[in-house]
This record gives C-alpha cells, sequence and structure tokens, in this order.
C-alpha cells in the first residue's frame, strides 16, 4: 500500500501528514477510506479541499476509464491465438497455441517433446515477423536439427538464415537463473522485439535440483515462477509453452484366487503422472499429452514413428480431443 508520503499535493504538507499518521492514517487506502468530515476536523481543511485531495489520488492512481465499444474493438482486434502451422494440432487447440496463458507439452522420455517444440518454434517464425524465445535448460538444442527441418521444407539459405535469426536460444541451468531471466523481461531491461511465444524446454530438469528439499526452495522458486510468467503473458501478450516429463508406475496386482487352474493370477497396473510437483498440476491452461504409438507388428523407427497428441486440461468443450502426428528427423507433421 502507498503511504500518504508518497503523496505529493499543496494540501497535504508534512504537518497535515504528521496530524494523520497520530491518527493512525498512514496509507492512502486509509485515507480514502475515512470518512470526509472526520478527515476535515482533523486536518483543519474545509470539505471542498478534502474531495479535491482525493480526486487528485483517484485521477493518479485509478486505471484508466475504458468505454464498452472501445474495449470490444480492443479485444476484437487483438492476437488471442498463436498458430501452430500443423492443422490437426490446431484443431485440437481450438485455433492455436493461447496467448496470455501457459501451454504445457507433457509425455514420456523419447516421444518427441523437443522436436515438437522445434517445429511450433519454426512454424511461428516463418510466418510473420514474430520472434520466439526458447529456453533450453537440457543444454541438448541443436542449431542443425532445425536446419534439417528447414531443408525438409524446402527453405532457401537465405529464408533459412532470417528464421533462424528470429529464434532466440537462452541456455539456463538453474532456477536462480530462469527467475532472473524473466525478472528481466518483466522489467523490461531486456527487450526482445515482436516477442510471441516462449519455449521453456524443460521445467523438470531444473525443479529436480530442489526436490526433497524440507524447506521448500523449489516450491517457491515455482510459484514466483509462474507469476512472472503469468505477468509476462497478459502485459506483453506472449503464449508460454514448458514442457514436462511423465513418469511410469507400474504396480503389481494379485487377483482372486481361481480353483479351476489352481493358481494366482497376477495382473500389473500401469500408471502415468505428469511431473514437476502438486502445485503445477493446475497452472496450465492446456496440457497436451504425447503418447508415442507402438504396434507391435512394425519394426519401431526410432528415427520416425507415430505420436498421439490428447488435450487431457483446457477450460474449453474440446477436452479430449486427439490427432495422430508423424515425429521425425525432418520434423513433425
Amino acid at each position: 500500500m502507498e503511504k500518504l508520503t508518497s503523496l505529493d499535493h499543496v494540501l497535504m504538507p508534512k504537518s497535515v501528514q504528521r496530524t494523520l499518521t497520530i491518527n493512525n492514517i498512514t496509507t492512502i487506502l486509509e485515507f480514502l477510506q475515512q470518512d470526509a468530515e472526520k478527515l476535515s476536523t482533523l486536518t483543519k481543511l474545509n470539505l471542498s479541499q478534502i474531495l479535491d485531495i482525493r480526486n487528485d489520488i483517484f485521477t493518479k492512481f485509478s486505471a484508466p476509464v475504458v468505454d464498452g465499444p472501445s474495449l470490444f474493438a480492443l479485444y476484437k482486434n487483438k492476437q488471442r491465438f498463436i498458430t501452430t502451422g500443423i492443422d490437426s494440432l490446431n484443431n485440437v487447440l481450438g485455433i492455436g497455441i493461447p496467448i496470455g496463458f501457459i501451454t504445457e507439452i507433457c509425455g514420456l522420455a523419447g516421444c518427441g517433446k523437443t522436436q515438437l517444440c522445434l517445429q511450433l518454434a519454426i512454424n511461428c517464425a516463418k510466418q510473420t515477423e514474430n520472434t520466439i524465445l526458447y529456453i533450453d535448460t537440457k543444454g541438448d538444442f541443436s542449431a542443425v536439427r532445425l536446419q534439417r527441418i528447414l531443408n525438409n521444407l524446402r527453405f532457401t539459405h537465405e529464408e533459412m538464415a532470417r528464421i533462424l535469426r528470429k529464434i532466440k536460444v537462452a541456455h539456463i541451468w538453474t532456477m536462480e537463473e530462469i527467475l532472473e531471466l524473466f525478472k528481466k523481461l518483466k522489467d523490461k531491461s531486456l527487450t526482445i522485439h515482436n516477442l510471441v511465444l516462449i519455449i521453456i524446454d524443460s521445467l523438470p530438469c531444473l525443479l529436480m535440483q530442489h526436490f526433497g528439499d524440507d524447506n521448500k526452495i523449489g516450491l517457491n522458486y515455482l510459484n514466483v515462477l509462474v507469476n512472472h510468467c503469468r505477468f509476462v503473458c497478459k502485459n506483453f501478450g506472449v503464449g508460454i509453452v514448458c514442457v514436462n516429463i511423465q513418469t511410469r508406475w507400474v504396480q503389481q496386482d494379485i487377483a482372486d484366487y481361481e480353483e479351476e487352474d489352481d493358481h494366482v493370477r497376477e495382473t500389473y497396473v500401469e500408471k502415468q503422472t505428469r511431473g514437476s510437483g502438486k502445485y503445477w498440476q493446475h497452472i496450465p491452461a492446456m496440457v497436451l499429452q504425447m503418447e508415442k504409438i507402438m504396434n507391435p507388428d512394425v519394426e519401431t523407427n526410432k528415427n520416425n514413428f507415430p505420436v498421439k497428441i490428447t488435450l487431457i486440461r483446457t477450460n474449453k468443450m474440446n477436452l479430449g480431443q486427439q490427432c495422430i502426428l508423424n515425429v521425425g528427423g525432418a520434423g513433425v507433421g
């Protein structure tokens, strides 16, 4: 809360502020909550002067007034989604990656999450003058992988250079470093022109350093990071994509004793859990689950395989929507 001492007004000299402080009125909010006649009695100012001070406070600290038609026009013309460049994935998401929100891509190791993020960065950069910030926390970002995808799309060397210039890469190794990065974006000490998409690949790599801490340092870092992300999303019109790992737990389950074949039948129950802790589970507005499709009759190629993408969390009606994509060294599509 702003202190009264920060209020620069000709009718509020230090003597008046001192009188108000003695009567436990030390902040601007407390000043506004007091009865005008009481303030007039305490400060020896007339009612019109008290009202002048209040009006000055409202002018200085209140949000600007916007009429309905102007607000609707602003909302209508504002970009609200980032197209992924993949039609089937856009259909699953509704239109595309929502601007102003956090979207999560999760899946087991080796299901193609990083390759999808690289494809999203290229597709976003090639269409407009948008800039993408790619935050690499694993140390495996490869410009060669990007170039291979661009070669497959048959871009010229000049077009490749233009696209690559618009993908800014930051190598981050600790939670402290990513918090510092978002703090610079927030206070505009770091400016990235036409920034529209931030990709964090991946979040658990930073959080796992703090798992099991009794002092909850990791949880505190995550909370601060989420607040920074939401601020950047809302105030700068940015969409954020976070990569999250999934873990697989297999539990043995013993069925009831069967008298006919005179043996106990054993079954196994598999449970898949999104990483990054319980707090994170409700943070993303949308969660896309990637799952490698295994066909026992076909030999699996580790460099080229189909994946099923399912929308498992959203506030819209398209929950459960799915699509099949092919992940390979030449990109995702």
